[in-house]
């Protein structure tokens, strides 16, 4: 069950005592509500009359037989004012402090959402800044779980010097950009795990409807019970094994077989989503592939499945913005195309559901990245990226945000002219494209750009069959939108 709420005032201690009113963590103190209609949701002694109030905004339900009850408070306007959002069941009073409202995003995926601003080259510039109580960050508790739980552990933080470098980077990043820009107060509940695959954070089921994921769910299942049973063989050898060294060695292997694990399927939706479902929020953040680039075709039914099952979940589409993922590891230099590359295709599988998925969008990052860091330090344009297609898709304050895409793409002769949806600009000599010739061999192209076509050949190559951009972990890149936003152009090939 959700942890007991304290009373409130003296005089209810009396009542309080066969009280069970309960909310999520997430409705506590210093919290932020979703501008417009806020839900307010937990349990109560099943019957009770429960009232919700934040300033002149009320609410009221009555709890079920289960004592579960929700409320809607419409019409919330954001506001940089806290004021105290006091739920009475009759029995008991439950009040949080010091709540806002404003615009509320989830951020998450895995460790490089969950890279906080202390690791980012620009931690001293963040903490420099004045405390700002209008930007508030929820950090969720990694707690995978084998079912669903109840509630998640966390609590809410307001940005200042001192609170800023546990925050999420690119949560945090995002967040101050859109702040700036909207003049509202914004939320980030941060909900990650380093290391995580797609797959453990959405529920059971979740492929239900997709035809390349038959028996998926049996097979997870089969999975998580050859893990117990390997388990309890280890477990039976521990308890007869006199041999130190062999004794250490069983133990550290059972370690590794623990009912409960970060990649478990499900099990961080479970522990770390599925409790908060019903919280009103405008949309979220992903930043995480790394751990799929193994299988990036299965990526777009993998993740498209995820944010479906999000989106049912909540009851609503709602906007999901995919951190395309940037540069990393050294590409091979004698090669203008990196054939059997994971990172361009997985890069390609998060475009082919930004397009294809409702609500899902991307940004690119492709001119961004270390080449032996995994987790990019520089996490400062990937927040303000994020914010960028935010303002653009779902606050419609700015018209440019998203990267230049190519629109149209047509073999002219012995060139290929790319044509994209705006005026581009090439940088780094025009670099990070190749041409397949006739004799079946990528070779290193040349690119001009005019307005918004790029036109690129390849000295001796006649009638190229298919052309390619930055295709490879980590590419030469040169397509940068014409104009002050210089977005990336983000990959891309021909016959695909």
């Amino acid at each position: 069950m959700l942890p007991r709420l304290a009373p409130v005032v003296l005089f209810f201690s009396a009542l309080v005592s066969a009280g069970e009113l309960k909310l999520v963590s997430l409705f506590s103190d210093h919290a932020v509500l979703q501008a417009g209609d806020a839900a307010v949701f937990g349990k109560a002694h099943p019957g009770a009359k429960v009232s919700v109030k934040l300033g002149s905004s009320e609410a009221a339900a009555t709890a079920g037989n289960d004592g579960r009850w929700s409320v809607t408070l419409a019409g919330l306007k954001a506001t940089e004012q806290g004021k105290d959002l006091v739920v009475n069941s009759g029995e008991e009073v439950f009040t949080a402090h010091d709540v806002i409202v404003g615009e509320v995003w989830i951020g998450s995926g895995q460790s490089n959402m969950e890279w906080v601003v202390k690791n980012t080259t620009t931690s001293d510039e963040a903490k420099s800044r004045p405390a700002d109580a209008g930007l508030r960050v929820f950090t969720v508790a990694r707690t995978p779980k084998a079912e669903p739980a109840d509630d998640v552990q966390g609590s809410w933080k307001l940005s200042a010097p001192d609170t800023v470098e546990g925050f999420t980077a690119a949560g945090f990043y995002f967040a101050r950009e859109l702040r700036a820009n909207i003049k509202q107060p914004v939320g980030v509940i941060h909900t990650s795990i380093g290391g995580t695959r797609a797959e453990a954070w959405g529920p059971k089921g979740m492929y239900a409807d997709v035809p390349e994921a038959k028996d998926f769910d049996a097979k997870e299942a089969a999975a998580i019970k050859a893990r117990a049973a390997g388990l309890e063989k280890l477990t039976a050898k521990i308890a007869v094994e006199k041999d130190k060294a062999a004794l250490a060695k069983f133990k550290q292997d059972a370690g590794k077989l623990a009912p409960v694990w970060s990649n478990g399927p499900h099990m961080n939706w479970n522990g770390m989503v599925a409790p908060f479902v019903g919280y009103s929020f405008r949309g979220a953040l992903w930043y995480q592939g790394e751990s799929n680039a193994g299988q990036p075709e299965a990526y777009k039914w993998v993740l498209g499945s995820m944010i479906k099952s999000w989106q049912k979940a909540w009851g609503k589409e709602f906007p999901f913005i995919i951190v395309q993922l940037p540069r990393f590891m050294t590409r091979h230099p004698e090669l203008a195309v990196e054939i059997n590359a994971t990172w361009p295709r997985i890069r390609e599988s998060m475009e082919w559901i930004a397009d294809n998925v409702p609500g899902a969008m991307q940004t690119v990052n492709i001119d961004l990245g270390e080449e032996a860091n995994i987790h990019p330090k520089d996490k400062l344009p990937i927040g303000e990226r994020l914010a960028a297609v935010a303002m653009q898709r779902v606050y419609k304050t700015r018209t440019d945000g998203e990267a230049p895409r190519v629109v149209k793409s047509e073999r002219k002769g012995d060139s290929w002219v790319l044509t994209y949806d705006r005026a581009v600009v090439l940088n780094n000599e025009g670099k990070g494209f190749g041409l397949l010739a006739a004799d079946g061999k990528w070779v290193f192209a040349q690119a001009k750009a005019e307005g918004a076509q790029v036109t690129v050949s390849a000295a001796g190559v006649k009638e190229p069959k298919e052309v390619r951009y930055a295709w490879a972990n980590f590419p030469e890149v040169s397509v940068f939108s014409a104009g002050k936003d210089g977005l990336p152009a983000g990959p891309y090939r021909s016959g695909k």
